[in-house]
């Protein structure tokens, strides 16, 4: 078995520290600057109701996910980082 990592995964971006004014809309405006996002998941605590504080976000391409990470690795996002 293979350790390389899948398409998909270099696709793929965790994005952790989210503020919970944060939404999907937010998210694909600050990063579709990058590229075509593919996919955009945004797990909710439904007790909460709010998200988790953390989202995944699928770049069409790895190309582009790199861009993206290169670009807003440590920036802040209504005052959260």
């Amino acid at each position: 078995m293979s350790s390389a990592p899948t398409l998909q995964s270099r696709r793929a971006l965790y994005i952790g520290g989210l503020d919970p004014l944060v939404t999907e809309p937010v998210l694909r405006a600050a990063f579709i600057p990058f590229g075509p996002i593919a996919h955009i998941d945004i797990p909710m605590d439904y007790a909460a109701g709010t998200h988790k504080g953390f989202a995944f976000l699928e770049f069409s391409s790895g190309e582009d996910a790199q861009e993206a990470i290169y670009n807003m690795d440590g920036a802040e996002l209504f005052g959260k980082s």
